[in-house]
């Protein structure tokens, strides 16, 4: 080893890691001595300021000052007295006046007494009380009212009374077939007329099917029979159903009569 070799030379810091390290030197150093009270501007503040007591007391003694003395009112004047005036009622009779004029007979009291029934007795006295009787109210005839089903003398009878509906009443007559055969045949002939291949097969057996269904109800409205039903209410208060084929010459309210099971006039 050469005992004269130089020595390496010793790495530089960068000037930002010298400034950080002395601020936060600085940092420090100021914050001690606001703690500690070396700051001049952290002794002088707390000298300047007022306790709350000194603040309320010069509040208290600003308020004394500024409010005027209290005088005290002066006293009333004593009531004069009004001359009385005798009173005038509603009337314009005064009430003196009133007073002066007899006063109204007065009855002796009296116990009413009251047996068990509850009906008002004679008094104690003797006498009967004296009530003035109230006037009676004039009675109302009520017309009679007559009514066609209630009727009573010489017309009500037990076979009579009046008609309360008439009714039509249409029976189907029953299918023999031919019908539904015609409409069935038909039907047929028309569906095979429509469409070609299976879709006239198809045709063809809908039209026979819904031939025949129609056919079978024409024929059914074809022979139809109507016959006629007759509600009466006879004189009693019973119902009577009548049923007839020729259609009846009856209206609801015709009066009628029951003879051997038929309707005759009453």
């Amino acid at each position: 080893m050469h005992p004269h070799q130089p020595r390496p030379a010793a790495p530089r810091q960068h000037p930002f890691l010298i400034a950080a390290a002395l601020a936060v030197i600085l940092f420090c150093a100021v914050g001690t001595a606001a703690i500690m009270g070396w700051l001049p501007a952290s002794k002088g503040s707390s000298r300047n300021q007022l306790s709350d007591t000194d603040r309320a007391a010069l509040t208290a003694g600003l308020q004394q000052e500024t409010q005027p003395a209290y005088a005290p009112p002066p006293p009333l004047a004593a009531p004069q007295a009004m001359p009385l005036q005798p009173a005038v009622t509603a009337t314009g009779v005064p009430v003196q006046a009133l007073a002066a004029a007899p006063a109204a007979p007065s009855y002796p009291g009296a116990s009413v007494q009251y047996g068990a029934s509850g009906s008002q007795g004679a008094t104690a006295s003797g006498a009967a009380p004296a009530y003035p009787a109230a006037p009676a109210e004039p009675v109302r005839e009520v017309a009679p009212v007559r009514t066609t089903e209630a009727d009573t003398g010489t017309r009500w009878c037990g076979t009579c009374g009046n008609v309360e509906s008439v009714r039509t009443i249409t029976t189907r007559a029953r299918a023999s077939g031919v019908g539904a055969a015609g409409g069935a045949i038909l039907g047929g002939l028309l569906g095979n007329q429509v469409g070609g291949g299976h879709g006239r097969q198809l045709a063809t057996v809908a039209g026979a099917v819904g031939g025949a269904v129609v056919g079978n109800q024409v024929e059914g409205n074809m022979k139809a029979t109507q016959s006629f039903e007759i509600r009466v209410r006879l004189d009693d208060g019973t119902l009577r159903t009548f049923h007839q084929q020729s259609a009846p010459r009856w209206r609801n309210g015709d009066r009628v009569r029951i003879v051997k099971g038929s309707l005759r006039a009453a």
